[in-house]
Formats: C-alpha cells, sequence, structure tokens
C-alpha cells in the first residue's frame, strides 16, 4: 500500500470517537469484550498512554496489527507469482490483483471508529477502545469471495472449452492470480468473521497449479538459435523451457518453434574493463503454419577483464533473464495474439 495501514487509521479515525470521561468504575472493555462490545459483533483494539491523542494512536495501531499480517501475506503470495516459473503469469495480472486486496482492505478500515475513550482517575492515564463492527465487513468481504469465485470459473471455462493452447495456459494463469486473491480476502474473512471460517468455494490454488503444470507440458516445443549468436545460447533456452515446464520437442514434427538470438556488440575498453552490449530475443511460432504467436526481446549489457569473460557474463546474465521469464513471455502471447 502506498500509506501504512497504521498511517491511515490515523487519518480516519483520529478525530472521532467518545467524549473522555472520569469515572470511577473501569470500564470493561480495557480488559476484555464486554457488554456493548461483544466477541460476536466487533472486533477491538486498545490504547493506554498519558495523553489522550497518543492513547487514541495505539488503539488503532492495536487494531491494525489484526490485519496487517494477512494483507501483507495477501499481497506477497499475488506478487511471488511473478518469479514463480511453474505458475507464468503477467504483471498486469498481479498487479491488478495486488491493488485490489488493497483497496478492499481500506475500505474495511474505514469502518473502525475510536469508540471510548475512559481516563482513570488515580493514574490520569488514558484508556481508548478502537471497534470495528464484524457484520458490515464480513458482508463485504463475502461479497467479493463471491464475484472472484465466479472470475475464476470463468477462466476455468475458457480454459476448458478453447482448442488452442495458448489460451487454454493463459486462462489458467490467471484463474491462479485471481484464486490467490480470493485466498487473500479469505484471510482477511478469517480474521474477521466470529467464527474464524471462510466462505467455501470451488477452487483452490494447489488444484490449479497442478492443472496449469500438466496443460504446460503439452506445449512441446523445439527451440532453435540463430547463426550469430553467442556460443552456448542453445543450452541456456533449452534450460529455460524446461525449468518453465515446456516439454522440448525432439521429434521430427514440433508443434511449435522457439527462435532464440543474441547477438553482442564489442564496445571496447571503458574505464579498464571490457564491455559487451546487446538483445537477447525469442519468437515463437507454429512449425506447420509457419504463424508467429509472438516475440520479446530483452537489452543485455555486460563487462568482464577481459572480452571472453565479458561475453560469458552477457550470456550467464541471458540465463538468469530466460529463468525467470520466459515461461510469462511465452503464455503472454496467448493474450496479444488474434
Amino acid at each position: 500500500m502506498k500509506i501504512s495501514l497504521f498511517v491511515f487509521l490515523v487519518s480516519m479515525a483520529l478525530l472521532t470517537g467518545g467524549c473522555a470521561t472520569n469515572k470511577s468504575n473501569q470500564p470493561d472493555w480495557i480488559s476484555g469484550y464486554g457488554v456493548k462490545y461483544t466477541k460476536s459483533e466487533y472486533l477491538l483494539g486498545r490504547g493506554l498512554a498519558k495523553s489522550v491523542e497518543d492513547a487514541k494512536k495505539r488503539a488503532l495501531a492495536d487494531l491494525a496489527e489484526t490485519f496487517q499480517v494477512s494483507i501483507k501475506s495477501s499481497s506477497e503470495d499475488v506478487q511471488n507469482l511473478k518469479s514463480n516459473s511453474k505458475t507464468p503469469d503477467s504483471n498486469q495480472f498481479t498487479q491488478e490483483s495486488t491493488r485490489r486486496i488493497n483497496t478492499t482492505s481500506e475500505q474495511i478500515v474505514r469502518g473502525i471508529q475510536v469508540a471510548e475513550i475512559w481516563q482513570d482517575p488515580a493514574s490520569k492515564d488514558y484508556h481508548v477502545l478502537a471497534a470495528l463492527q464484524r457484520q458490515p465487513a464480513v458482508a463485504g468481504l463475502r461479497q467479493e469471495i463471491e464475484k472472484l469465485d465466479d472470475a475464476v470459473h470463468a477462466n476455468i471455462e475458457q480454459s476448458t472449452n478453447n482448442m488452442d493452447l495458448f489460451v487454454k495456459l493463459a486462462s489458467l494463469s490467471k484463474a491462479i492470480t485471481t484464486q490467490h486473491e480470493l485466498d487473500g480476502l479469505q484471510n482477511m474473512l478469517q480474521v474477521l468473521s466470529p467464527s474464524g471460517r471462510g466462505l467455501d468455494t470451488r477452487y483452490n490454488s494447489g488444484r490449479l497449479k497442478s492443472d496449469l503444470e500438466a496443460q504446460l507440458k503439452r506445449v512441446r516445443v523445439v527451440p532453435k538459435v540463430l547463426e550469430g549468436s553467442v556460443k552456448g545460447l542453445d543450452e541456456v533456452v533449452a534450460g529455460a523451457l524446461a525449468k518453465a515446464g515446456f516439454m522440448i520437442d525432439v521429434g521430427e514434427k514440433p508443434v511449435f518453434l522457439l527462435k532464440a538470438s543474441l547477438v553482442l556488440s564489442d564496445l571496447g575498453i571503458i574505464d579498464g574493463w571490457y564491455w559487451q552490449r546487446g538483445n537477447l530475443e525469442i519468437s515463437v511460432s507454429e512449425s506447420v503454419t509457419g504463424r508467429v504467436r509472438g516475440a520479446q526481446r530483452w537489452p543485455i549489457k555486460s563487462n568482464g577483464r577481459d572480452k571472453a569473460s565479458a561475453v560469458r557474463h552477457a550470456l550467464d546474465e541471458a540465463e538468469t533473464v530466460l529463468r525467470s521469464e520466459l515461461g510469462a513471455a511465452i503464455i503472454s502471447m496467448a493474450t496479444t495474439t488474434k
């Protein structure tokens, strides 16, 4: 989130709440859930300080801490998909999912209020209660989860009914990202629901990942390194394809052809280092029809104590790029090819 959840809570609720009192009897909410603020109806945070403003901040922070772990975990789960080559996904999907998780969490915390303030007559310390009513937040989360479950189902249906392998992969990949977003909201629902349970949904991330890996094995690709490329690129490309889960076709009639090239320009010696610069390029086409499904390029730049080490470092950089991004690049071609 662009601002921390704690700062957001303070800005939303610092000026709200009941008036300070000087009762001789301590309110029941100080030590736990009471008659007015029951556990089934509210989620509470408490703050204690010498000043009322500091006590408010601590109460809001106490309640915010309940959400921060689940929200952070949910966002990280979605972001981690980008670096997981077994479940390739596009930046667009992951960024949108993270944004929606954060937006939903902000909508929930808008319901948090400073509900009660009490000053201890002996110590003069202020006790502040921050409260969030469970029912509205739970209802909103359930609605969002159901909407996401429908979106996952639509992606699965598209994958099942489409004969194009690339479209199948792209639809499954988007379903996995959406399912992770759904799982993140489930975490928040479990925190907010008095029962501690989430909502029953049709799919789970583990099963979807297994389905995607099975589909990846159906995409049989033969890699071809173009002339003029750096020596050793063929091994790098084959390794990246295998790591991403694709099957390398060794037959005479492969389904797809992946062309790769890494051509470097010698920049000479700069500040005592030998420099190389070039482009790593890939394209995927159908072997029978020649139809190009898509292409992608990455800039490569490297240096070394001598020319040979600079070239070797360029190949190492290309390997790092392909092992982390090749799967996502190939699958993204399904959404850009008509």
